[in-house]
């Protein structure tokens, strides 16, 4: 294998093959990523090259202004860190020549960049001092348990008889006093609208002084309601807060970019000086792109089936850091657009976990590549993307945090679409992910869209405004591509922190034969107004077997069907769920969703088993041979909701009422004897749920392995 060599010391005019300059300057290692690429692509081409190739990068920060892209002729390509070195692959760009003076009683920090009323640039994101600054806001919101209850109310909105999901609005009337007409940085700011699963970013906002009205130059997808129905019966108004706002430039460390002067301002924090804060801009959105080509997208004479993939791309060891966001267009996402006729305006945001939004690293058409022990941190969009077209790729060993959207997103096209455009044979393993969903709240940790036989094993995933995992890309019960994927050994904890509702720590959707959910611990999920579940199979999910997961300590339960039918459910542990400990919100004549044996269901609870908004409880699943506990030894009932009042279900069930009807006959209702530990929860050996044939299991294997585990 030849081996070429990367430094900050570098030029791209030398032959890269010497760790270091040589002492007469004329050779030395190559200075860039898209240098190494050039003169790779340059020796393949004159025949001087033709096996797989090593770069070993050199420690230090490479600055990078541009994405690099990588086709198929960069193939069989290692990019890896040198042994004990830590390169940076910075997108940022350090802004010097402050100018200190005070507005309002406080220290301001001020920066003149021409290059933006020019329109030759312009940044939504700033860094400082390795930690990303809140653009200048109202209220403070900030994505997390505390900050995310600063918040507004939308006020009143159009037609609110019209309660569908996509009777979206681009107009709604803040509560009187809310928004200023006063404001003149208004029309450079986003309401960023948090509602059901999703926040919806609404650019240009424009006040009517005379009425109270605010339009926008995009519309929501959502009505403008918050979520379903309450307990009550009534529906509350969203939630939003207003980024981007000069007139809110109040708190230390926040920052505004005017985009008609140029005009960056900053206001430090205590102790902060133009002398020792690094301030960086990013430059860029995405830091690679490694694109195949596949029929029918260039001029290319590229036969039905045969598409000319990258293949054998690795990068390892790397660290990319600092890159900015935007707000894409999310219309081709959608599940149909027959709900959305008669409106030309584009929506404010996905439909759900941030589709929409790419990769910072972002393989397509690719195969056999790979991303290992990399970082990838302070980024505005998803870390790292396999999408259509993608076979046999991994990502491995990577730390991904502090990101704009989610984790590591993956998949390709669905039934309908051309066989070189479907993905699969995914190795996603051994990834810590957290502090996620910074910019587009609804990011997961891992996202598998349409694609199968993946691997997603031994992650660590925490501190996300939505989901943790999520599989499946499809509504109710046509067939689709996302199959015999493994959701083994992750750890999943405090995720939701009550900003965004309907969400779960893993979350699957639609039809999945062959896929599993075994060995996972998942805890501390906290959803906004409903739907803080552990383990969540959404509309349609089939077949699919669900083992050995330690769910606890949910706002909802621990374990919650949509609707679905013949997955099976065992060996699991469903414990402190506040609202429930298992619930289904269909109940579908004619089969059931699920058959729970085998399980653990310990409270305190307010229900055993809820039912939701259609059908009666007793008719939702087949339930036996579980062991089912509550501290103080009575059962709580379980229950259907206040609308079943007029189907004629009873809204309340005795545990005996429910073994009545068929279930748990043979179940126990025991103390399981559990020891919980910091990283695993134990039965003691006399336990009774072993009479019952309870298989236990090491929950101290989820989370990354060391390398040498792998």
């Amino acid at each position: 294998m030849h081996v070429f060599h990367l430094s900050p010391k570098g030029n791209d005019n030398w032959s890269g093959r010497l760790v270091r300059p040589a002492s007469n300057r004329r050779d030395g290692p190559w200075a860039t990523l898209a240098g190494a690429r050039d003169n790779l692509r340059a020796l393949r081409a004159a025949g001087k090259l033709t096996e797989s190739v090593t770069v070993q990068i050199q420690g230090g920060l490479y600055e990078q202004k541009e994405t690099v892209q990588f086709t198929p002729a960069d193939s069989h390509t290692r990019y890896a860190a040198a042994p004990g070195a830590a390169p940076v692959f910075d997108g940022g760009e350090r802004l010097t020549g402050w100018k200190v003076g005070e507005r309002n009683g406080r220290t301001e920090w001020t920066l003149d960049l021409p290059d933006v009323p020019a329109g030759k640039r312009h940044f939504r994101s700033l860094f400082v001092n390795g930690r990303r600054a809140p653009r200048a806001r109202f209220p403070k919101f900030t994505p997390d348990a505390k900050g995310g209850k600063n918040v507004l109310r939308v006020g009143e909105m159009l037609e609110p008889e019209k309660v569908e999901f996509f009777a979206g609005r681009d107009t709604f009337k803040p509560v009187p006093g809310d928004v200023s007409p006063d404001w003149a940085s208004l029309p450079d700011a986003e309401f960023v609208v948090l509602h059901y699963w999703i926040e919806e970013r609404l650019p240009k906002p424009a006040l009517n002084p005379r009425t109270g009205w605010v339009s926008f130059a995009r519309r929501t997808a959502f009505c403008l309601y918050e979520a379903y129905e309450n307990a009550h019966g009534q529906r509350d108004h969203a939630r939003y807060y207003i980024d981007n706002l000069f007139e809110a430039l109040t708190e230390p460390g926040e920052w505004y970019l005017n985009r008609e002067t140029g005009r960056l301002y900053y206001l430090p924090k205590p102790g902060e000086t133009p002398a020792n804060t690094e301030i960086r801009a990013p430059r860029l959105h995405t830091f690679l792109r490694a694109n195949g080509r596949i029929y029918s997208e260039s001029g290319d004479r590229i036969e039905v089936h045969g598409t000319k993939h990258v293949r054998g791309l690795e990068f390892a060891g790397l660290t990319f850091r600092h890159a900015d966001w935007y707000s894409p267009l999310a219309e081709r996402h959608l599940p149909t657009h027959d709900t959305i006729d008669h409106n030309d305006l584009p929506i404010g945001g996905s439909p759900q976990a941030a589709i929409a939004v790419s990769g910072a690293l972002l393989f397509r058409a690719a195969q056999d590549c790979r991303v290992t022990d990399c970082t990838i941190e302070r980024v505005g969009l998803y870390g790292l993307e396999f999408g259509q077209g993608c076979r046999d790729c991994a990502a491995v060993g990577n730390h991904l945090h502090d990101l704009g959207a989610g984790g590591i997103r993956a998949g390709g096209v669905d039934l309908d679409g051309l066989g070189a455009r479907r993905t699969g044979g995914l190795t996603i393993t051994d990834n810590t992910i957290h502090h996620i969903g910074r910019i587009f709240h609804q990011g997961i940790g891992v996202l598998l869209t349409n694609a199968a036989d993946c691997t997603v094993a031994h992650n660590h995933i925490h501190h996300a405004c939505y989901t943790g995992i999520s599989v499946g890309w499809n509504w109710g019960y046509r067939d689709t591509l996302t199959s015999h994927n493994r959701i083994e050994n992750n750890l999943i904890h405090d995720i939701g922190a009550g900003i965004l509702s309907d969400m779960g720590g893993i979350y699957t959707l639609g039809i999945q034969p062959g896929t599993v959910l075994r060995g996972n611990h998942l805890h501390h999920i906290w959803s906004q107004a409903y739907g803080g579940w552990g383990i969540y199979l959404d509309e349609g999910t089939s077949h699919l077997i669900v083992e050995h997961n330690l769910v606890h300590d949910t706002k909802d339960a621990p374990f919650n069907i949509h609707y679905g039918r013949e997955n099976v459910v065992r060996h699991n542990i469903f414990a402190r769920g506040v609202h429930a400990l298992a619930s289904v919100y269909r109940v579908e004549p004619g089969h059931f969703s699920a058959n729970l044996f085998n399980n653990i269901f310990t409270g305190p609870s307010q229900v055993l088993f809820r039912g939701g908004y259609q059908g009666d409880i007793r008719n939702a699943v087949t339930s036996n041979t579980n062991c089912f506990w509550s501290p103080g030894g009575q059962l709580p009932p379980s229950k259907n909701p206040e609308t079943h009042k007029k189907e004629g279900h009873p809204l309340k069930l005795s545990f005996k009422q429910w073994q009545a009807a068929g279930h748990d006959r043979c179940s126990l209702v025991a103390d399981p004897k559990l020891t919980e530990g910091r990283k695993t929860w134990r039965l003691a050996k006399n336990s009774p749920v072993f009479k019952l044939g309870f298989k236990p299991w090491d929950w101290s294997q989820c989370g990354p392995r060391p390398k040498a585990k792998r």
